[in-house]
């Protein structure tokens, strides 16, 4: 009972319990000095009560009771007010709580069990606050603008740029550009009407460093409605070496190494004319021959090309020594697609399923058809894709040791060029054997949260890493507390709070070359974009909700008129007992 009574001026305690033990004490003074005096036991009890009483009303004491949870309203931007209207004729004595983006208050979410939310919704980092609570999301009004984006962050020079997107509600006319980071266009699209308008603007990378593109809205006349910022990474191209071995000449092989030697790639082709002749043609390198294959020639090539029947050629020896640079050395080897690969996947770590699809679309660019062998792979746990169309996988690699093999559904690529689409081929073939190379591990592997981040909000990423206990530093060179992960033991995840609009970056204390960049954009940048991702995570998070009838416990003040009834009895009776006693 005692443990549920609080005080309201708890700061003064300490002075009146010090007055009131002084003014008791000078009471039981007063007493002691009278002489004959009676009763005085009890006076000093009497006393005690009401100094007690005149503390209490200073200190105002409050109690804990129990108070059955309502329900609430929590109103974000463009909430529609006929939602708020129909939710209190249907609940009385709601709680209507106003959301600015800055988080609750505790004592509001308190009082409630049962929550609607009305409008854009709460921020990510905001949500957690209501999981106790029984949540139901109500959209607000129909956002008009960029709500969908995709592009990759990082390339490398001379890989080709897709922005792609959804615009909600165009309007029919105005334009979408894509500047650089110095004010050229390098593509631009009308938007027409309806609900949404897909679009896709495309650029080739040029010069590494670190840059801010811009996705630019016009109208018809011109005039900028709204500029916003697409940060981008773009790092030096590495060259392969690669080598190709052909059971004979083909065109997919043709195109492909003429591709690969524009690129600067070193690139050894040897193609079989009879049984015991070949020929060798070099690119971007040395002459050079090679026939068997041991660990020491296999050493100087990144990755390797070959047909499955070349493969099924190679001696006993030659197929060790290959297996082995994989699995041991991080060799990667892609295996020309024919009939061969169909019926003898699993001896390379994958299996393919029939689709009897005669044509495949690229993601990037989906109105470009390539051929197919009517198959597509089969997913698996270390089958990773890498050209893929819904649940179509046209190529991907099986991880084997350090090293991969990988291969595809997809036949006379060539024909991209042939019909001038060589973009598409270069973005197919870039692709494909930048997943399976060989790949010099960096010291750390970089993620960063999908949704745009907010400055001196939460922004969460994660690192893998071989270093035992790895140190990251923020912006200001502070340390950022990391989690490891139970099962792998290699893989962590932190949260970092940006102080900065821009590029911030993270760095790893134990190897100052291992730093990642991420950027923060302005609060005006990508608002529509921003909502709708906050909208479709509310979405995802709150459900319909359940009524909830909780109880809390809240501080009721009590009654002061009592305190001062007593007060005035105790003195009362201080008063008339010295006159009944004749004193």
């Amino acid at each position: 009972m005692i443990d549920n009574i609080s005080f309201i001026h708890k700061e003064w305690m300490w002075p009146v319990i010090a007055g009131a033990v002084i003014l008791w004490s000078l009471f039981i003074w007063k007493e002691l000095r009278v002489t004959g005096s009676k009763y005085v036991f009890l006076k000093v009890i009497v006393a005690l009560i009401a100094v007690a009483s005149l503390a209490l009303m200073l200190l105002q004491p409050v109690k804990a009771v129990p108070r059955t949870k309502g329900v609430g309203i929590i109103l974000t931007e463009a909430y529609k007010q006929q939602q708020v209207d129909s939710l209190q004729v249907l609940y009385k004595d709601v709680e209507i709580i106003k959301y600015d983006g800055d988080g609750f208050n505790l004592s509001q979410l308190e009082a409630i069990s049962t929550a609607y939310i009305l409008g854009n919704g709460i921020a990510t980092y905001d949500i957690w606050q209501l999981q106790p609570i029984a949540t139901t999301y109500l959209a607000g009004e129909r956002l008009s603008g960029i709500t969908k984006l995709a592009y990759n962050k990082s390339a490398t020079v001379g890989d080709s740029l897709s922005i792609r997107g959804i615009y909600t509600s165009p309007i029919k006319g105005n334009h979408l550009v894509l500047e650089d980071a110095g004010g050229n266009a390098l593509d631009s699209v009308m938007v027409s009407g309806g609900d949404a308008f897909d679009f896709e603007l495309q650029a080739t990378t040029s010069v590494s460093g670190r840059y801010v593109y811009k996705l630019i809205e016009k109208d018809s006349l011109g005039s900028i409605i709204t500029e916003d910022p697409l940060p981008l990474i773009i790092k030096e191209k590495e060259g392969l070496r690669v080598l190709i071995i052909n059971g004979f000449p083909t065109f997919e092989t043709k195109y492909l190494k003429n591709y690969l030697a524009d690129e600067g790639h070193e690139v050894l082709v040897r193609s079989q004319l009879t049984k015991e002749r070949y020929k060798f043609e070099n690119f971007n390198r040395k002459q050079g021959t090679i026939y068997g294959f041991t660990s020491a020639n296999l050493s100087a090539f990144d990755v390797v090309i070959m047909d499955a029947s070349s493969y099924s050629g190679l001696s006993s020896g030659s197929r060790r020594a290959l297996k082995n640079q994989v699995s041991r050395e991080g060799l990667g080897v892609f295996i020309q697609p024919d009939v061969a690969v169909v019926d003898n996947g699993k001896q390379f770590g994958f299996r393919l399923k029939r689709n009897n699809k005669k044509e495949a679309s690229l993601s990037a660019w989906p109105k470009v058809k390539v051929a197919t062998l009517l198959y597509s792979f089969d997913a698996g746990a270390l089958v990773q894709p890498i050209i893929s169309e819904k649940e179509n996988m046209w190529a991907a690699y099986a991880q084997q040791g350090a090293g991969r093999w990988g291969s595809t559904t997809l036949t006379d690529t060539y024909q991209l060029v042939l019909d001038g689409n060589e973009r598409a081929y270069n973005y197919l073939w870039t692709s494909i054997l930048s997943a399976v190379s060989q790949k010099k591990l960096p010291a750390v592997h970089w993620e960063f949260q999908e949704e745009l981040g907010v400055k001196d909000a939460p922004f969460r990423f994660k690192l893998r890493t071989e270093i035992p206990a790895p140190k990251i530093l923020n912006n200001a060179q502070a340390a950022i507390p990391l989690r490891q992960d139970v099962s792998l033991q290699d893989q962590w995840e932190g949260m970092v709070y940006p102080s900065r609009k821009g590029w911030n970056e993270l760095r790893l204390a134990q190897d100052s070359t291992a730093v990642a960049s991420y950027y923060i954009p302005l609060e005006t940048d990508w608002k529509t974009l921003k909502v709708s991702t906050q909208i479709a995570h509310n979405k995802r998070t709150f459900t319909a909700a359940q009524k909830n009838t909780d109880t809390y416990m809240v501080l009721k003040p009590v009654e002061r008129l009592w305190l001062f009834i007593i007060f005035v009895l105790a003195m009362g009776y201080l008063w008339v007992a010295p006159r009944l006693e004749g004193v």
